[in-house]
């Protein structure tokens, strides 16, 4: 449940959008912890990611966190509080690393002070600075939002819980109800430019927002995107309530927002013309941001398998 009024929840929206507006890479940071941004539940959280996600913002912060609700799906312990009030306070940053072997891909792991690494059952942290650890830029569709390729050599991790004492399938949920509200602030965004360029773009006399072939298209990405934020909103608040059906409400909203984007990431391309295949114009960003959230916190086949699943309908291949 929201632990804001709809009154503050707006102020609450403009002033993350504020500071999104200035962010930069490596900075402006501080400032959105400033605001609280980590101390509210999933439902507030989520606002202030589809803020960021409207810029779309250089903020390491929908990385962040991914490794703070992985701290908080841990039991309590010394260590995992100490680090906890760290990342919450934006103090220490943290990275989650959902491990595969030796080598993982580590949402803006080029930030973290702190990995909290997430295998099978086991729930563990490693210090970004500890001997045996290695990691790099890998060059990604998204020059926004980067990963990083790092390597434990070695690297001596702490354990912080294991199945039964952390809940692995609610963070996975929590990852993909925040990647999906990146999403919607994206789509809401670069469909507001494309509308308002339909609206003063000329030719033949008359806007190109009066010709079917523009409107019906823009309309149509709207429709979308209102199902996906129906479907977004009602996924934070069953999270928040710590639901039956939340998993299920997380992939829907996570498949919903993800196709929404991309609808309205390349009609916005094509309602601009050439323009929109400029490197100057911001289309392109949009474009790829909605490709690479598509893949993040799991891509469709994950989510329409869980969906699947949930609906009693098996495997759908």
């Amino acid at each position: 449940m929201s632990q804001l009024s709809a009154a503050e929840r707006d102020q609450w929206r403009s002033s993350v959008a504020a500071v999104a507006a200035r962010c930069t890479p490596g900075g402006n940071w501080d400032a959105l912890f400033d605001l609280g941004v980590a101390e509210l539940g999933l439902e507030d959280l989520a606002v202030a990611i589809e803020e960021c996600g409207a810029v779309p913002a250089a903020t390491p912060l929908l990385g962040h966190m991914f490794g703070l609700r992985a701290l908080r799906a841990a039991p309590a312990s010394p260590e995992r509080d100490r680090l906890l009030a760290g990342a919450v306070s934006g103090r220490h940053r943290v990275a989650l690393v959902p491990a595969d072997g030796g080598r993982t891909y580590v949402l803006e792991g080029g930030a973290a002070d702190t990995f909290v690494i997430a295998t099978g059952p086991d729930l563990f942290v490693v210090p970004a600075d500890a001997r045996g650890v290695v990691r790099r830029p890998l060059p990604t569709l998204d020059p926004s939002r980067v990963l990083w390729h790092v390597e434990f050599d070695g690297a001596v991790p702490t354990p912080l819980g294991r199945d039964g004492e952390w809940k692995a399938e609610r963070l996975r949920s929590e990852l993909a109800a925040l990647v999906a509200a990146d999403s919607i602030g994206g789509a809401r965004a670069v469909l507001r430019g494309a509308v308002d360029h339909a609206r003063q773009r000329m030719q033949f006399g008359r806007p190109i927002g009066s010709f079917q072939a523009v409107k019906h298209r823009l309309a149509d990405v709207s429709s979308q995107l209102d199902g996906a934020v129906a479907a977004v909103d009602h996924a934070v608040r069953r999270l928040d309530a710590d639901a039956p059906d939340s998993a299920l409400a997380a992939a829907v909203a996570k498949l919903a927002a993800a196709d929404a984007y991309l609808a309205a990431a390349e009609g916005a391309i094509q309602t601009y013309g050439g323009i929109g295949f400029t490197w100057e114009h911001p289309a392109h960003i949009y474009l790829k941001r909605a490709h690479t959230n598509g893949q993040l916190a799991g891509g469709a086949a994950l989510h329409l398998e869980l969906v699947a699943d949930r609906a009693g309908i098996g495997s759908i291949n």
